[in-house]
């Protein structure tokens, strides 16, 4: 048998060696997956949730998944946190911009709440979170925190539209209205109203909103 020599170029040659699947780095594999994980959760419900079914979706082994997130619950803090801030910036978008005056932000979140709730599917998925809520302390602790949140900037919403209310009062208002808009997750996600009927609708929601901003104690 002849001698056999072979090159580092031979070797390491772009063009004859086998590809090589790189890892992804935690800055974007983390966000791959728990995007893959609010697909999951909207399509399987929080009951048919299984962190197997996430890492197949997303293409990879369960033992590469759970090296970013351990456990069926890490994964799902991660994924109903997600769906909440996606909400919560889109809205905190709208409360902080102060080229509007304040009644006027707070009406544009109502406005986005009817078109961003109606148009996207990330709806189910804020349904699916408080169902598991029901049944997950760590998902109750989540929904609690998540309402807290917005609980605050309306507050400080209603503060900037009505400044002699107390602190108290500022909370207790900013509740209202987000329980008034909980309300209207579950009210978009199965309305078969027309446009005409839901802009009325909408209407009516300002009306409801803005007294409540601008009532005095």
């Amino acid at each position: 048998m002849k001698k056999l020599t072979l090159t580092s170029e031979a070797l390491f040659d772009p063009q004859t060696a086998a590809p090589v699947r790189r890892r992804g780095n935690r800055e974007s594999r983390v966000p791959e997956i728990i995007d893959v994980s609010i697909n999951v959760l909207i399509a399987a419900g929080y009951a048919g949730y299984t962190i197997n079914r996430v890492a197949n979706d997303a293409g990879i082994r369960l033992s590469t998944l759970q090296h970013y997130f351990s456990t069926r619950e890490a994964l799902l803090r991660a994924t109903i946190e997600e769906i909440a801030n996606r909400y919560f910036e889109r809205f905190r978008g709208f409360a902080e911009n102060r080229s509007r005056s304040p009644q006027a932000r707070l009406e544009s979140i109502i406005d986005e709440a009817f078109t961003g709730f109606a148009k996207t599917g990330l709806l189910a998925g804020v349904i699916e979170s408080w169902g598991l809520a029901q049944h997950e302390p760590f998902a109750r602790d989540v929904a609690m925190e998540v309402q807290k949140r917005f609980t605050r900037l309306f507050a400080q919403l209603v503060g900037e539209i009505n400044p002699e209310l107390s602190m108290e009062e500022r909370e207790l208002r900013g509740a209202l209205i987000v329980s008034s808009c909980e309300g209207l997750v579950i009210f978009l996600r199965w309305s078969e109203d027309d446009a005409s009927r839901l802009h009325a609708f909408r209407k009516a929601v300002k009306v409801v909103w803005s007294g409540i901003g601008k009532a005095g104690e």
